[in-house]
């Protein structure tokens, strides 16, 4: 069997090491390397040869998403394994969207992350239990919206209003006049069922629209 290479990323040190502690040992890992972000998991992708990064999502200056896009667009060999005290549903989908070949919680047990490497490195994917459910909830909570349809136009607005731009900026950075710019608003409303700007971000939020 050869020996692969990984690194495990988690900007909490106890943790990593404890991650380490777990997995150092295993037949078929030959080296180790931590890292405390995902700018220095990049770094290491380029200094050794890398079979599997072992990934926060919650991480300073580039997060564990951020990171596994990277890595699936430039670095596609390497497997990656999602860890996230966050099991809410919609970040489960984004993640397993974008490709993570694994994720599991970081409650999980030292025999079930062991399990998670090797069925990875085995060329499978491995999702916990509690991963698996999550993932079925966001797939039935994006069904719901399914006939909700929003024009490219009004997308661009509503995104703009998740950032709180008032109707007068939103005009200026889309080269439109501010009674357009209300229609929009109004529209987005009407067809998201929402009584408020807030309510409709919401909506956007829950339909996967700003993944």
């Amino acid at each position: 069997m050869k020996k692969i290479n990984i690194i495990i990323a988690d900007d909490h040190l106890m943790f990593l090491e404890g991650i380490n502690t777990i997995l150092i040992d295993m037949e078929e890992i030959a080296e180790v390397h931590l890292a405390t972000e995902g700018n220095q998991v990049i770094r290491l992708l380029n200094q050794f040869d890398i079979g599997l990064i072992i990934s926060d999502i919650s991480m300073p200056k580039m997060d564990g998403i951020e990171l596994l896009t990277e890595i699936k667009k430039k670095h596609n060999g390497v497997k990656i394994i999602m860890l996230s005290m966050l099991d809410n549903h919609r970040t489960v989908h984004k993640v397993i969207q974008k490709g993570a070949d694994g994720f599991v919680p970081k409650f999980t047990s030292k025999e079930e992350l062991q399990k998670a490497v090797r069925t990875v490195l085995g060329n499978e994917q491995y999702f916990s239990d509690i991963i698996k459910q999550r993932y079925m909830e966001s797939v039935f909570e994006r069904k719901k919206y399914k006939n909700i349809e929003l024009s490219p136009r009004e997308k661009e607005v509503l995104a703009l209003l998740a950032e709180e731009l008032t109707s007068k900026e939103i005009s200026k950075k889309l080269f439109i006049s501010v009674n357009t710019v209300e229609t929009h608003r109004k529209n987005i409303l009407l067809k998201t069922g929402s009584k408020t700007t807030t309510g409709a971000v919401k909506y956007a939020i829950e339909s996967g629209l700003f993944d």
